[in-house]
């Protein structure tokens, strides 16, 4: 780049806290040292988003050179979800649904909302050199980049459409239950008018493209000659009568592609900010020249205003004031914990984008059978992408679920996001070439952490959902879940189940305010751990204080595991015990924090969004009995009559209730959590009423929110 420096000089990183973590090239030693070293060199020329073609080394990628099972499913995710400009595959758009610039002032507002160093110096500068590519000029950067966090009063400076976007930012990247239906149709409503702007420059040409060759099919199947010049006449005239108008059908598909593509780009730096900040990651030696190359002086004597002024008060009280009400001692929690309150889960319905399964009865059935489910549009790979997470995500059972149909409305993050999850969140033990690339810490650790994320979000499909997830590890812990399982007699596997399921309960109930929990129910690491994701959560910057024990209580765990032989120490290449259990805290740290940061981000997405809890399925229409028998109903040749399903599911509360055994004190308990004011109603009961309080789910979903 040309080295034109300007006035405004970044501040210096010299009184920012120490990093978390060494923040090293891949080890050329090991013996994954050629798979390591390409990850790291794809992030160098990758996330630079074909800006700029030069490698551009990076402290992102050093970081995620400490969990590199995440580092590699993450570069295709993150490529996709940031820099993709509108990409095809197969006759449809697969990426790139909202424009380059958006969402790039879409990361810079929330890393300036966060105050997070990282992303405001990175994206500024990607910012900039996004604008320059897309013909925008220099001065509309400089006022639209100096001006972000003040947008709501500068409508000569931001669109309508930057500012409805900037609304939806605003909302994700601090309390999501504030984003309201008519400022999401509002959105809706000026992205349909943008969408059709933008088609006849983006989308068009492939509409042509495809009326052009369906009336040379046509003409083929007519009788015609394919090298005659009448098929070439019939196919240019079809393309040429397509008009500039969006075809509605393609209209909708695209407005809920760019409305996920807008929730993960968010979620995505909620995520970043919550990691750079935890872990202080710094600057490169040389961003301070790069800034000064490319950036005007306002923006970064902007920036350097942000970064002296912290985040201290920035995101609001997620979970309600009166924490009192979850945690022992309280009069809420207590009556709760005694059977007195007892609240069925309300099924409230989403209503933003539709969750559309792939499979169901087909309409066309004479043309296509309605066993073999929907048509995809990709010709089988955006389907066939998230059946990673349709098995995965339910550990090798077939339970899709409206996450997989919230995905698929977007080809690429179907394909990639799922094998990116599974990593960060699900694999445990994973070893590559004799080196330990993933699965630092155990399921239920992460599960714990989980837990904490989503219940100081209030995200009701992710409390839900990993309650289910959190009780299952506690089951597989005792030997009676998952495989493998212990050998036990009818007796002992029922007492086990009894122990391991009594366990989950009390630490679900006591997770919210895990500090006053009663003795035993956490271990001394747990609550370390505890502590340390809400301070991730609720001010990142000053994460690093609850780290040395965090750390202190891993040493601890780890080399008790180790001793008990039930963990191998990675050791290569030749490293001291006491280097590679250094190494391994950092790892594990590494990936804690992405877990943490990344739920963080996902329930947040889950919640403006609304997604909703599945319902049961069947594989035929008819009645269904408690042992799952059905009753066929028959059409007119008394025939069954098949619905398009693949399987017989039952809905996700049948499951929590019936297959876990959720305790009802844990559902009561979320439901207040999910439902602050039916919890208001509740305690007012409870003032005035001493006998018990029992609320169906009719009743509490009239006030139900997600």
């Amino acid at each position: 780049m040309e080295k034109i420096f300007k006035k405004g000089i970044p501040m210096s990183q010299e009184k920012r806290p120490v990093c978390s973590l060494p923040l090293n090239d891949a080890d050329l030693r090991q013996h994954n040292c050629n798979w390591t070293k390409g990850l790291q060199a794809m992030t160098d020329w990758i996330w630079s988003g074909n800006l700029n073609p030069e490698a551009f080394p990076n402290n992102l990628g050093k970081y995620l050179l400490h969990i590199p099972g995440v580092l590699e499913q993450q570069l295709n995710y993150s490529t996709t979800l940031l820099f993709d400009e509108p990409s095809f595959r197969n006759g449809v758009q697969i990426s790139g649904f909202l424009d380059r610039p958006l969402r790039e002032m879409i990361i810079s507002y929330i890393g300036q909302l966060r105050r997070c160093w990282y992303t405001m110096t990175h994206h500024a500068v990607l910012g900039k050199l996004t604008f320059s590519k897309h013909g925008i000029p220099e001065k509309e950067f400089e006022l639209k980049y100096s001006s972000l966090l003040e947008y709501k009063k500068c409508p000569d400076i931001f669109s309508p459409l930057e500012m409805a976007l900037l609304d939806f930012a605003h909302a994700f990247a601090t309390n999501p239950r504030f984003y309201t239906d008519d400022q999401f149709n509002h959105l809706k409503k000026i992205l349909e008018k943008e969408n059709q702007q933008k088609y006849v420059e983006e989308a068009l040409w492939m509409t042509r493209l495809q009326a052009a060759r369906k009336a040379r099919a046509a003409a083929l199947a007519a009788g015609e000659s394919p090298d005659s010049v009448v098929i070439d006449e019939l196919s240019r005239k079809a393309a040429q009568n397509v008009t500039n108008e969006i075809p509605a059908d393609q209209a909708e598909i695209h407005l809920n592609a760019q409305l996920v593509e807008l929730s993960f780009v968010c979620l995505q730096f909620v995520a970043l900010t919550d990691v750079f900040s935890a872990l202080n990651i710094p600057d490169e030696d040389f961003m301070s020249d790069v800034m000064q190359q490319n950036l005007p002086a306002k923006v970064i004597s902007r920036i350097n205003e942000l970064n002296k002024q912290g985040m201290a008060g920035l995101i609001p009280q997620l979970v309600s004031e009166e924490n009192e009400d979850f945690i022992e001692g309280g009069r809420l929690f207590e009556a709760v914990l005694s059977g007195k309150i007892k609240i069925m889960p309300a099924e409230p319905k989403g209503q933003r984008i539709p969750f559309t399964p792939y499979e169901g009865r087909n309409e066309n059935s004479d043309i296509r059978p309605a066993w073999l489910g929907a048509p995809d549009r990709d010709k089988g790979l955006t389907v066939g992408g998230i059946q990673v997470g349709v098995y995965g995500w339910s550990f090798g059972g077939y339970f899709p679920g409206n996450l997989p149909y919230t995905l698929i409305h977007h080809p690429e993050l179907a394909r990639y996001e799922a094998p990116y999850s599974l990593p960060l969140l699900f694999n445990e033990d994973e070893w590559r070439n004799g080196v330990n690339t993933g699965g630092y810490v155990s399921s239920k650790i992460k599960e714990m952490l989980i837990q904490k994320v989503y219940r100081l979000n209030r995200s009701r499909y992710g409390v839900e959902h990993h309650t289910m997830f959190y009780y299952n590890t506690f089951l597989d812990e005792y030997g009676v879940g998952r495989s493998p399982q212990v050998e036990m007699d009818e007796k002992q596997r029922a007492a086990a189940r009894e122990m391991a399921l009594e366990k989950a309960k009390l630490s679900i109930l006591y997770i919210v305010g895990h500090e006053h929990a009663p003795e035993g129910i956490y271990s001394s690491l747990e609550k370390a751990l505890l502590s340390w994701a809400e301070q991730i959560i609720r001010k990142p910057q000053d994460a690093h204080i609850h780290e040395p024990r965090v750390r202190e209580e891993l040493s601890k765990a780890n080399k008790r595991e180790i001793r008990a032989g039930l963990r191998k120490l990675d050791t290569a290449p030749a490293l001291t015990l006491e280097a590679a259990l250094e190494r391994l805290i950092n790892h594990q740290i590494a990936e804690m924090v992405m877990v943490v940061g990344h739920m963080d981000g996902l329930a947040r997405a889950m919640t403006m969004l609304q997604l909703e809890a599945e319902g049961a399925t069947q594989i035929i229409e008819g009645a269904m009995d408690s042992n799952g028998n059905i009753e066929p109903e028959l059409n007119k040749d008394k025939k069954v009559k098949y619905t398009g399903y693949f399987n017989n599911r039952p809905g996700l509360h049948t499951v929590l209730r019936n297959f876990i055994n959720v305790d009802p004190a844990v559902l009561t308990i979320n439901e207040l959590l999910l439902n602050p004011e039916l919890c208001d109603k509740v305690k007012q009961r409870l003032k005035s009423h001493n006998g018990k309080i029992n609320i169906t789910s009719k009743e509490a979903l009239k006030t139900a929110n997600f």
